[in-house]
């Protein structure tokens, strides 16, 4: 295993199937996104890859046409081209519906959901035709990335009947079926960003999209439809619905203007959040550079007074939290000092934790509290931005894991062999329940800066899972609970002994795993459970066992060791000066 890991990672390139699966899940996306006029795909369905197919179907420029169906041909021949026909190029499903019955062409929404593959069989015959998909997943009807789907959705059924002599397609999935092979080109990973349920933050939510004309356009359909019902409590968002009619016009200038119409609700002004949700949103569009919205051709009003904005409108809502603490820290002894390079200033406030035994530390996302376990094992939280406030101090058990997040929450895992999680809030201790990591091993724990995500390494190495949990929040902001089922991020790291993970930036982790007792693996992964780019994954000559990351731009990632840390700017090792124990960024 260690050495087909070696081959498969080496050059930071990932294994053929994972990029297979991303090739397939771009290519449902991008279907699925054509027929529903938005940034929607389909969650399940069934493909096979037809012979008859021409090679290089799918590539960019390679234009495809499919045929429809001949008379005379068989049920699975029918299935068979009917599977083809989702490779138009064209981006049409016309000659995919000439395959089914007519009531069934008419009631067919293949924009419900995607299914994608890696393989699939031959179909079989007689008057039900089923296919086997091999390495499948799935995407939802705005892009977003579902994972693998169930075993009913591995094998697809078609019921097969006779039209007028001809055999047709009678029943099937409401979903789109599309194979691997193409479309990596035609589509591009993007974000929707959603407000935290206090409105004092984004929250991004990947999608796949087309590239193109219709971006714009796309983002904003979806934006405007607001998070998934699943997501309640979770995200939520300033905008209203879609009105009927509602189009993105980008000017020669780069002026964006969203048009609809009036519809019950609609805003008379645009309000901060809202204007952060729009710009962040399309400023992934390289053409736009200011937006407007206009309703029933009246545009309205944004904070400033005018009528449109710029694309960086919004900062102070960036989900790397305004204002954020860059600064690198440490422990020399027990007394908690800021980095930089060699040098090591003490931070005051922190006097108490001398003798205490530091054992490690947490900084908040604004350096004015910290967290540490201490000696007797509990977690001591100091304020040092007011030294009148109380000194909070939390017992745990075992190795706490310590993570904070942009509203001065500190969360914390501990309880050695069979984690518990909690929460502290102004001082209040708030147990969680949390699926897939209560009651396990939790090598590693960190909660993303907008408090939305959860991340974990759990079970035992070899077997471990990095999983991701969403977290729900009531109507006063205060954490309801996490929400199930926990999610498997696609770490490429069978067999090997995953170490830590830590975020990146607000929509990407890095986890490091050991392959050998000089050689580790870094390998960059996102967080929707999606796989990553080919270049994610790359081999390092490192007897490291943590990170120290940041989503601060610049910020050098580390990987410490028992006798050295090294930065990694993503091409080359290098020794850091830092000599400091207990290294860590804000959050």
């Amino acid at each position: 295993m260690r050495a087909d890991a070696r081959r498969t990672r080496r050059g930071g390139v990932q294994g053929p199937a994972l990029r297979a699966v991303l090739a397939a899940v771009l290519a449902g996306v991008l279907a699925a996104l054509v027929l529903a006029g938005c940034v929607r795909l389909p969650d399940s369905g069934d493909v096979t890859v037809p012979d008859d197919v021409p090679d290089g179907v799918g590539d960019a420029g390679v234009d495809y046409v499919p045929p429809g169906p001949t008379p005379g041909e068989t049920p699975d021949e029918i299935v068979q081209h009917f599977l083809g026909a989702m490779r138009a190029t064209s981006l049409q499903t016309s000659v995919a519906r000439s395959f089914l019955t007519d009531a069934t062409a008419d009631a067919w929404s293949p924009e419900q959901r995607t299914i994608v593959y890696e393989d699939a069989s031959r179909p079989t015959s007689g008057t039900t035709v089923s296919v086997d998909l091999q390495g499948s997943a799935s995407l939802d009807d705005r892009g977003q990335w579902v994972g693998e789907p169930s075993g009913a959705d591995r094998t697809i059924t078609f019921g097969m009947t006779q039209e007028d002599g001809e055999w047709r397609i009678a029943t099937l999935p409401n979903a789109l079926i599309v194979p691997l092979t193409w479309l990596e080109a035609r589509y591009q990973r993007a974000d929707l960003y959603f407000l935290d349920p206090s409105s004092r933050i984004l929250v991004p939510t990947p999608v796949f999209v087309p590239s193109g004309e219709q971006l714009a356009s796309r983002l904003v359909d979806a934006l405007l439809e607001g998070p998934p019902d699943s997501l309640t409590g979770v995200v939520t968002t300033a905008l209203g619905g879609t009105g009927p009619g509602t189009t993105v016009e980008v000017s020669s200038s780069g002026l964006a203007s969203i048009r609809t119409t009036g519809a019950d609700g609609a805003p008379e002004a645009l309000t901060e959040p809202m204007v952060a949700q729009l710009a962040w949103t399309l400023r992934q569009v390289p053409s736009v550079v200011r937006i407007r919205v206009l309703v029933d051709d009246v545009a309205l009003r944004v904070p400033d007074g005018g009528t449109d904005f710029a694309v960086g409108a919004g900062q102070r809502y960036t989900p790397d939290v305004a204002g954020a603490d860059a600064a690198l820290y440490g422990v020399e002894g027990d007394q908690v000092v800021e980095v930089d390079g060699a040098a090591t200033t003490p931070v005051a406030g922190t006097e108490e934790l001398l003798g205490a035994g530091v054992q490690r530390i947490a900084v908040d996302l604004f350096g004015t509290r910290v967290a540490a376990q201490v000696a007797d094992g509990s977690v001591v939280v100091l304020p040092l931005d007011d030294p009148a406030a109380p000194t909070t101090r939390i017992p745990a058990e075992g190795t706490a894991r310590l993570s904070w997040d942009f509203a001065g929450r500190l969360w914390i895992v501990d309880g050695g062999e069979r984690a518990r999680l909690r929460v502290v809030s102004s001082g209040t201790v708030t147990p969680l329940d949390a699926p897939d990591l209560s009651g396990q091993r939790v090598t590693s724990m960190t909660v993303s800066h907008d408090g939305s995500r959860l991340v974990a390494v759990v079970g035992l190495p070899g077997t471990q899972r990095v999983v991701v949990s969403r977290v729900r929040y009531d109507e006063r902001g205060g954490v309801a609970d996490v929400v199930e089922p926990a999610q498997d991020l696609a770490v490429d790291a069978a067999g090997l002994a995953v170490l830590d993970v830590g975020w990146r930036s607000a929509t990407e982790v890095v986890v490091l795993a050991r392959i050998d007792d000089t050689l580790v693996q870094v390998q960059r992964v996102p967080v929707d459970g999606s796989p990553g780019d080919g270049d994610g994954t790359t081999l390092l000559m490192s007897d490291a066992d943590r990170l120290v990351t940041s989503t601060s731009p610049g910020t050098p990632l580390l990987l410490v060791g028992p006798l050295l840390v090294e930065e990694y700017d993503g091409s080359r090792l290098v020794a850091s000066e830092a000599s400091a124990a207990g290294l860590t960024y804000p959050g």
